[in-house]
């Protein structure tokens, strides 16, 4: 009875110790030695979800987070991620991967936050080794894109992973890819990944369909060819059992005849599976002969993604064989007689310590390849490896269209072509075969600067242009004012025009989206700075000063022409009419001129580069060519006095009047340089840029959250405070200032803040703060408990 009791109590405690979340842990564990992450992470889910312990749940979370990162799901990664920071809130390698993976999701803001976060905890990672570089990098080439035009081949998307396309040799009409895509009788998933084992699929591109008919009881299913108007590819088919096996199979290269296809494969070698080897078949009238192994390495290492140069004599492969640089690497190999030689490392650049995948030798001997290195856009990104003379590699990342945030790899050209195929999982996540096309667009700027006064030309004037990319050029004007340059496609353009005696002037230009080349003319017309210069569109009401608000709308440019000219100083001028008192006049003139200095000072300039000069009705107008131009009763060099107005009709005297309720800005110096006394003036107290008041964050009490919207150096004024009608500034050290916005006793609240101000395309993100100093937030979590 004894026996029975004690066999039974055992018996519960076995089945209770094989449910724990121990051995789940320790069955993940198994088989990620043997990289089936898949099964792996179903292990680990259970664990997690048996596991009471918020430490160890951490760790759980952590590695089925890396799970779904290593078989390339960021979605599922992300959510484990989130977890593993949840049960740990300083889990910093959690959160920096996390950060990673958000841009594989292009979820760049949540992205950002975690790599502060993770500086946060990690305060000795200095600037130069800041892992947001990266959202710099991603914000820049997606801004001012490349010179490709990509798009999703929609023939061949399934609901798997379709991948590693190839064109048969120089025939561009047929083409073969690798897809997870389910085979009829091949019911077997990978455990690594989860999906169906890879298989190679064909299909043409023609202008005859096959069509089955329905299968009828007692007849055999036929099939026709049909000739349709237009040209399109074929429902992809495997191209059979000679090359697919009951294992993976995929990732090959046609020689450059199209008569022979070597292809990797995980397919049993000697009855035992050994990693993948690279095997090669003949075709001959479309039929295959018999896959042979390549001999390029020891059974007991792997190699794969083969490419075979131009004249068939080299093949370069991938694998991780021990002499690399860490992960897998490029490798080569010549041909010997019927064999190959001993496999040669292509070294650096070529390598790195990260993977290189899918190389793909071009007939013009560049090489192309995909890595994961650090100075991408995210996962594996496209790279260009062309030799110099010397015989270095110069290797160079194709940037965006063709690299994303997501995974970009085994890119192929057509022969002689800036144009082919390549893999990206872009869209949700998915492998994808995309199309791309090379572009060639030619653009020139054809200017002329003219005297805005007198309508000629303005000689030798210099044109310095600044482009996106960060490239600088100075052009100089012949004789006729005239210049010409050179423009890069999907670029944008600055112009700035200067002359001694003028102010300068400015020009916006731009090849944004644009798919035929063009020639663009523009005149340039810069204002002399003898004359003063006239304000059109100032408004007030009769007897006040009060701006009105089309013409705060028509100041907006006196802030530009400021902003591009800073080393000048202006008087800003108000004139009146003779109707009224004089003194009146002189008056309400004063504080007209004074309504504009201050406008412009709540704008950023600062206040002293301005004079405000009241003249009343003692500076009549004198005509112009352009005001005699447009009234016939009036000449040039007319002064429009009270004698002169007198003896007009009422419609003409009315004219006159409106002449001369002018506002006018005259330049006073050229070489005007900002003092320490230039943000404040004289007299107040308020600490403002703008209408923007700055409080010292410093002086905030207690812990709260704040979102940080720059840091900036001391001496300048950051435009962008102009945005914000209240911002909290704090010294970071000697010469850099932190500016934040708003301040939240709940995180999610401040978030939530940070994202409507980053919708409107201004950096920001929640930082935490305690007693004048940034924390982070897990310590602000626990100092608020």
């Amino acid at each position: 009875m004894k026996i029975l009791f004690y066999t039974c109590i055992l018996f519960v405690l076995g089945v209770f110790i094989s449910c724990s979340s121990q051995s789940y842990i320790n069955r993940g564990n198994k088989m990620l030695k043997t990289g089936r992450y898949y099964h792996a992470e179903g292990m680990f889910e259970k664990a997690y979800k048996k596991e009471k312990d918020k430490a160890k749940k951490a760790d759980i979370a952590f590695k089925s987070a890396s799970c779904f990162a290593e078989i390339n799901q960021p979605r599922k990664a992300a959510t484990w991620y989130r977890k593993a920071i949840m049960n740990r809130d300083t889990f910093s390698l959690a959160v920096k991967n996390l950060a990673y993976t958000e841009i594989k999701n292009h979820r760049l803001n949540k992205a950002e936050e975690n790599f502060w976060e993770y500086v946060d905890l990690h305060p000795e990672v200095k600037s130069a080794d800041d892992p947001s570089a990266i959202l710099k990098r991603i914000s820049k080439w997606e801004e001012y894109p490349g010179r490709y035009e990509v798009q999703r081949l929609k023939d061949f998307s399934s609901s798997s992973s379709d991948f590693a396309p190839i064109y048969m040799g120089k025939d561009t009409n047929v083409i073969f890819f690798t897809s997870t895509r389910k085979i009829k009788d091949k019911p077997k998933k990978d455990g690594v990944t989860g999906d169906y084992f890879s298989n190679l699929f064909e299909s043409h591109y023609s202008n005859e369909l096959i069509r089955k008919s329905r299968k009828k009881k007692g007849k055999k299913r036929t099939s026709r060819k049909v000739i349709v108007d237009s040209y399109q590819w074929s429902k992809p088919n495997s191209v059979g059992d000679t090359i697919n096996s009951e294992w993976n199979d995929g990732a090959a290269c046609f020689n450059p005849n199209g008569d022979v296809l070597y292809f990797t494969s995980s397919r049993k070698v000697n009855k035992n599976n050994q990693g993948t080897k690279i095997f090669a078949v003949q075709r001959k009238d479309g039929d295959w002969g018999r896959a042979a192994l390549q001999e390029l390495v020891p059974d007991s290492l792997s190699v794969g993604h083969p490419s075979i140069s131009k004249d068939g004599s080299v093949l370069y492969f991938v694998s991780d064989m021990p002499g690399g640089f860490g992960g897998n690497d490029i490798w080569m190999a010549k041909r010997s007689g019927s064999s190959w030689s001993e496999p040669q490392n292509l070294g650096r650049p070529i390598n790195s310590v990260n993977d290189e995948l899918f190389p793909f030798i071009r007939d013009n001997g560049t090489l192309y390849f995909a890595s994961d290195r650090i100075d991408g856009m995210g996962g594996l990104d496209i790279y260009k490896a062309t030799r110099s003379e010397t015989g270095v590699w110069n290797v160079e990342n194709m940037k965006y269209p063709i690299n994303s945030t997501t995974d970009d790899f085994a890119i192929v050209f057509q022969s002689g072509k800036e144009k082919g195929m390549f893999t990206s999982s872009r869209k949700k996540g998915n492998d994808d075969i995309y199309r791309f096309d090379y572009v060639p667009l030619h653009f020139t700027f054809n200017g002329q600067v003219l005297n805005f006064e007198t309508k000629k030309p303005v000689a030798v004037s210099k044109v310095h242009v600044v482009s996106s990319d960060g490239e600088q050029a100075d052009v100089r004007t012949n004789i006729d004012g005239r210049f010409t340059f050179s423009m890069k496609p999907n670029m944008e353009y600055i112009l700035m025009v200067s002359s001694e005696g003028f102010l300068n002037g400015k020009e916006l230009v731009n090849t944004l989206g644009l798919d035929v080349s063009r020639n663009f003319k523009s005149i340039i017309a810069l204002k002399p700075i003898e004359k003063p210069i006239e304000l059109p569109n100032i408004f007030y009401d009769f007897g006040s000063w009060d701006l009105r608000e089309e013409s705060k709308k028509a100041l907006d440019g006196l802030v530009e022409t400021l902003n591009d000219n800073p080393k000048i100083t202006i008087e800003l001028a108000s004139h009146t009419d003779f109707v009224g008192r004089e003194s009146t006049n002189q008056e309400i003139s004063q504080k007209r001129a004074q309504s504009v200095v201050d406008y412009l000072i709540d704008k950023g300039i600062y206040w002293d580069r301005l004079v405000a000069h009241g003249y009343g009705e003692s500076k009549p107008r004198v005509v112009n060519q352009e005001i005699a131009a447009k009234y016939d009763f009036l000449d040039v060099d007319d002064v429009l006095k009270e004698s002169r107005i007198g003896k007009m009709n009422s419609e003409q005297r009315e004219i006159a009047n409106q002449l001369n309720r002018r506002t006018e800005f005259q330049v006073l110096s050229t070489d005007y340089h900002p003092g320490s006394n230039s943000k404040v003036r004289p007299g107040t107290n308020v600490n403002q840029i703008g209408n923007t008041l700055i409080k010292d964050l410093n002086k905030v009490k207690g812990i709260f959250y704040t979102i940080q919207i720059g840091a900036f150096n001391k001496k300048t004024i950051p435009p962008l405070l102009q945005n914000f009608k209240v911002v909290f500034r704090a010294s970071i050290d000697n010469t850099t200032n932190r500016y934040t916005t708003g301040i939240f006793d709940d995180v999610e609240e401040a978030r939530t803040e940070a994202q409507n101000i980053n919708s409107k395309g201004i950096k920001a993100f929640v930082i935490a703060y305690y007693k004048g100093k940034k924390i982070t937030f897990a310590q602000a979590k626990k100092l608020k408990e």
